[in-house]
C-alpha cells in the first residue's frame, strides 16, 4: 500500500533497513565464507553442499519477503461495496466494536462505509483490510487477508536461513574470532585472511543472532494465533469464544493457507482456498442457527428450538451463522454474503426481524465509533 507524509520516510527506512539486512546476510554467507574463509581453513568439501542448502532457504525468505511487501493485502472489494448499496438498508450495518462480531456488517468511521466481518481500518494505508492482522512497518505494508500466508512464511525462512547460517558457519566464526584475537597481539595465524573478510563474517554471526531472536517469538506468537484462527487484534476479543475456530489446527491453517498441499511451503497464491475474505466459515455452522435466534429474533420453520441444538459461549451469547437446513449446497459469491450478513428479504415471512432505518444506522455509528469507543448511550 502506497503511503504519504512523515511516516512515509519512516516506513521507507524500516524496508531499506530489512532488505538490506537479507543481501548483506546472503552476500556474506555466498562470497565470504562460502568463497573464501572457508576454502582458507580447508572446508573445500562442504561448500557445494552449504551453498545449495543455504540459498535454498534464503531464496525462499526473499521471495516471500518481497511477495508480503508488494501484494496487495486485501483492501475491500468493490463488489462488496456494489453489494452493499444495492441491498440497502435491507443489510443490518452495527457500529464497529473491539470484540468478536461474526456474521455482522459494521460501519468505519474513517471510510463512512459498510465493511465485511473480520475487516478493519489501517490509518496508515487509509482503507479497510480483509481479515486484517496487523500493519507491519518492516514491510511497509498491511498484513490482510490475501498476503498473510507470505507473512507467515518471510517469518518461518528468514528464522531458518539465519538459523542454517549461523549454525553451519560456527566452527569458521570460532576460529576466526580466535585470529582477530591473536592479531591484537601481534600474533598472525596461517593461512592469512583478509582483515576485512574476517569482520565482515563476525558481522554475519552477530546479525543472524539478533535477527532469530526478534523473528523466534515473533513466529511463535503468529503460529499460535493462526493455529487457533485468529488475528493480532482478535487475540484481545473476550465477549465469546473464537466463533471462526474450525476445531483444529490444520483446518484453521487451511483459512490462510489453503487445503494442504505442495503450495503451502511457496508464496504463492493458494491453490484451494475456499474463502473469499468477505465471509467466513464458523465454528457454529452446523449448528444451522440464525445469529438472532434466542436473542429477540424468531426462528426459521425449518430449524429446532431444542436446548440442545444451540451453540452458546460462557456469557450466554449465541453466534451460530445464517445457514438453513433447506440449503443443500454451498452457498458461493452474494447468495453467501445474503446469508451470511442476514439481508432480510422483502418476500420472506418466516423472521419476523425489526429493520433498521438509515437513521438507526447513523445513530449508531455516531455514539459508537469502529474503534469501541462508546460516545453516548447506544441504544
Amino acid at each position: 500500500m502506497v503511503h504519504s507524509g512523515p511516516s512515509n520516510w519512516t516506513a521507507q527506512a524500516t524496508v531499506t533497513a530489512s532488505l538490506t539486512a537479507f543481501l548483506f546476510e546472503g552476500f556474506t554467507y555466498n562470497a565470504v565464507y562460502l568463497g573464501r574463509v572457508l576454502p582458507a581453513l580447508g572446508g573445500d568439501a562442504k561448500v557445494t553442499p552449504l551453498l545449495i542448502i543455504f540459498n535454498t532457504v534464503w531464496g525462499l525468505a526473499l521471495w516471500s519477503y518481497l511477495r508480503t511487501s508488494w501484494a496487495d493485502p486485501g483492501a475491500v472489494p468493490e463488489e462488496w461495496h456494489d453489494f452493499v448499496r444495492r441491498v440497502g438498508v435491507a443489510l443490518p450495518i452495527a457500529p464497529g466494536m473491539k470484540e468478536w462480531q461474526p456474521g455482522k456488517a459494521t460501519m468505519c468511521k474513517q471510510c463512512s462505509r459498510a465493511r465485511p466481518e473480520r475487516a478493519h481500518h489501517c490509518g496508515l494505508c487509509g482503507v479497510c483490510i480483509l481479515r486484517l492482522d496487523h500493519h507491519c512497518p518492516w514491510i511497509n505494508n498491511c498484513v490482510g487477508f490475501n498476503n498473510h500466508k507470505y507473512f507467515l512464511l518471510t517469518c518461518l525462512y528468514a528464522l531458518l536461513a539465519c538459523v542454517v547460517g549461523f549454525v553451519t558457519a560456527a566452527p569458521e566464526l570460532v576460529s576466526v574470532t580466535q585470529r582477530l584475537r591473536l592479531a591484537m597481539h601481534g600474533i598472525h595465524d596461517d593461512p592469512p585472511l583478509d582483515p576485512s573478510d574476517e569482520i565482515a563474517f563476525l558481522v554475519f554471526g552477530t546479525l543472524a543472532v539478533f535477527i532469530s531472536m526478534f523473528l523466534a517469538p515473533l513466529l511463535y506468537f503468529q503460529l499460535s494465533l493462526a493455529v487457533a484462527n485468529k488475528t493480532t487484534i482478535e487475540a484481545n476479543y473476550i465477549n465469546m469464544t473464537n466463533p471462526f475456530d474450525q476445531g483444529a489446527a490444520l483446518q484453521n491453517l487451511a483459512q490462510i493457507f489453503g487445503a494442504p498441499g505442495a503450495d503451502w511451503v511457496f508464496p504463492i497464491k493458494p491453490w484451494r482456498l475456499h474463502l473469499d475474505g468477505v465471509s467466513f466459515s464458523s465454528s457454529a455452522e452446523a449448528e444451522k442457527l440464525p445469529l438472532t435466534a434466542g436473542m429477540g429474533g424468531a426462528y426459521p420453520e425449518d430449524v429446532s428450538r431444542d436446548e440442545e441444538d444451540f451453540s452458546y459461549d460462557g456469557k450466554g451469547k449465541n453466534w451460530a451463522r445464517a445457514f438453513g437446513d433447506r440449503l443443500k449446497t454451498p452457498l458461493i459469491g452474494e447468495a453467501l454474503w445474503r446469508a451470511n450478513y442476514h439481508v432480510v428479504e422483502p418476500n420472506r415471512q418466516d423472521l419476523d426481524l425489526r429493520r433498521p432505518s438509515t437513521l438507526d444506522y447513523m445513530l449508531g455509528c455516531m455514539q459508537i465509533d469502529c474503534d469501541g469507543n462508546q460516545k453516548g448511550t447506544f441504544v
